[in-house]
């Protein structure tokens, strides 16, 4: 513990603070159900009466903790707990100061409620009900947006949700002073949202999925009927979320029985759902052989030129990983350094976040290196989520691609005709090439999947360097190991982005190569060859 530290009424102060080598007191603990019926104590919406029981049981357990203290200052080593028992010593002054304001509180919510202060014993007026007013809303395609992007859709429109209820109930909980019981009702429908929408992602999720497993006319087929489930997952929540209001009404009723007698009203406003979507099997143009060819060739043309922009975004991807990697690493090094000083000076059992953070405060790499990871963590995930669209645009033009050459293999596979017999081999060769280079773009996502589990692990670090008192033996001890266990950045998160890219882009070029050969035949040629 820091000398001279002021010891502070809060369990988390204590488990904070503390010797972490002194034995066991019980104080952690006592302090814990002090601070859970002082919080009950204070809670709006209560009768007089219950405001004055709930002060005077929480006297009776500051009275617990007082007992405790000794107990710790027992519990400590002379020696090595010396600034522990020395914050402990100043407990008694800062108890009795507390025992004096809770005392003077219960007897004055006491007294009024022997004066007669009781508002559930008096009759409310009438209730006039008002008309409906908003308390929450949410729309379903801004918050898909948040967290999970698509690139196949487009134009999204509806999605809009607002639960309403009379305005007379909420104009009753603020002349109450009641704010909790709205705020309870909007964290209420928050956490169902949240389920409501993790049904809206699994799907547009096993959509994406399905590429590459399915035709692309089967994965149109999901992409139009995604609008419209959507709007069925919306309707199978809407009971829940107009029972919300109800139930946390139905509690303020209990507490306040002057107003028994009211009525809420609830309802979900819901605006249908209505999505454009990008078609997985758009773009292969001509019915007969000539145009097939001809639209294979295009297609693979506008695949070749986006697997090269993926793959110069993959080497950029690639370089800003591994300096994130470096810089994580420079902290993590600063961190030891800095805790192998604190030791030597404090001693292994009171090494503290507070030490550490007067170490690390003034240490010049380490506060050099915070803002260039905060830096290169918001490049990395931008260039990570344009690789993840690109990708994803390449294997559904890739399969459309093989889908098509499918399709010409059937009509030429029997042939007779030299010409067509030739054409019958390019166009296998070049159709196992992009196998090949689908193959290269599930790599890719594979290796994206693991940075995605990666990220939040990453950002969580940052955030709490940050924050005004790190716990660095969560950071160091717990996360960075988390890290190295997901394979951050480089070839140790299996296959490289470069590799996967340049993977793809190679078979591409071999592809097209064949295609160009087949499309030198000229229009003319190709039709009264193939039709």
């Amino acid at each position: 513990m820091k000398k001279g530290a002021t010891p502070e009424l809060d369990s988390k102060w204590w488990s904070k603070n503390k010797a972490k080598t002194m034995k066991k007191s019980g104080l952690g603990a006592e302090l814990k159900s002090f601070e859970t019926l002082k919080a009950k104590a204070e809670l709006s919406g209560q009768t007089d009466a219950e405001i004055a029981k709930a002060y005077a049981d929480t006297l009776k357990q500051l009275k617990v903790v007082k007992t405790k203290i000794p107990v710790a200052i027992k519990a400590c080593n002379d020696k090595l707990h010396k600034d522990t028992v020395e914050a402990l010593k100043k407990y008694p002054k800062i108890i009795q100061a507390e025992e004096t304001r809770l005392t003077q509180l219960a007897k004055d919510y006491a007294a009024k409620a022997k004066g007669g202060g009781k508002k559930d014993d008096a009759t409310a007026p009438k209730q006039k009900k008002g008309k409906p007013g908003k308390i929450w809303g949410k729309n379903v395609w801004t918050e898909l947006a948040k967290v999970y992007k698509t690139d196949w859709i487009k134009q999204a429109k509806g999605g809009d949700l607002e639960l309403v209820l009379n305005s007379d109930i909420i104009d009753v909980l603020e002349d109450e002073g009641d704010y909790v019981t709205p705020q309870q009702m909007v964290d209420d429908c928050n956490a169902l949202f949240k389920r409501l929408l993790k049904d809206v992602v699994d799907t547009a999720r096993k959509i994406d999925a399905a590429v590459g497993k399915k035709t692309p006319q089967e994965v149109d087929k999901l992409r139009e009927n995604f609008a419209p489930m959507v709007n069925r997952f919306v309707a199978s929540y809407k009971a829940d979320f107009e029972k919300i209001p109800k139930v946390r009404w139905a509690k303020f009723q209990a507490r306040k029985t002057a107003y028994k007698n009211y009525q809420i009203e609830t309802g979900l406003k819901i605006t249908q759902s209505t999505l454009g979507v990008a078609g997985a099997a758009a773009g292969i143009v001509g019915t007969g052989g000539a145009g097939l060819v001809l639209g294979i060739v295009g297609l693979v043309r506008s695949v070749a030129a986006l697997a090269k922009e993926i793959h110069k975004a993959a080497q950029e991807a690639e370089t800003v990983g591994k300096a994130l990697v470096k810089d994580l690493n420079t902290l993590q090094v600063r961190y030891r350094t800095a805790e192998g000083q604190a030791k030597k000076t404090q001693g292994a059992a009171e090494v503290g976040g507070s030490v550490l953070k007067g170490i690390l405060g003034v240490d010049a790499p380490f506060i050099a290196t915070l803002p260039k990871c905060d830096d290169n963590f918001t490049l990395w995930g931008n260039k990570v989520d344009g690789l993840s669209v690109k990708a994803r645009k390449t294997s559904a033009d890739v399969m459309k691609g093989i889908k098509a050459c499918e399709a010409l293999e059937t009509k030429l596979k029997n042939a007779s005709d030299k010409k067509a017999q030739k054409i019958y081999q390019n166009l296998r060769k070049a159709r196992v090439g992009l196998s090949s280079a689908l193959d290269g773009t599930s790599d890719l996502m594979g290796r994206v999947t693991k940075e995605d589990k990666a990220r939040p692990v990453v950002k969580k670090v940052l955030e709490e360097l940050k924050s005004t008192n790190p716990k660095y033996a969560d950071v160091f001890d717990r996360a960075f190991p988390a890290l190295v266990n997901l394979g951050l950045a480089g070839a140790s998160a299996g296959v490289s982005y470069a590799d996967a890219t340049a993977k793809t882009l190679d078979h591409v070029k071999t592809s097209l190569g064949l295609f160009n050969d087949i499309a030198s035949e000229g229009q003319s040629q190709l039709e009264a060859t193939l039709g």
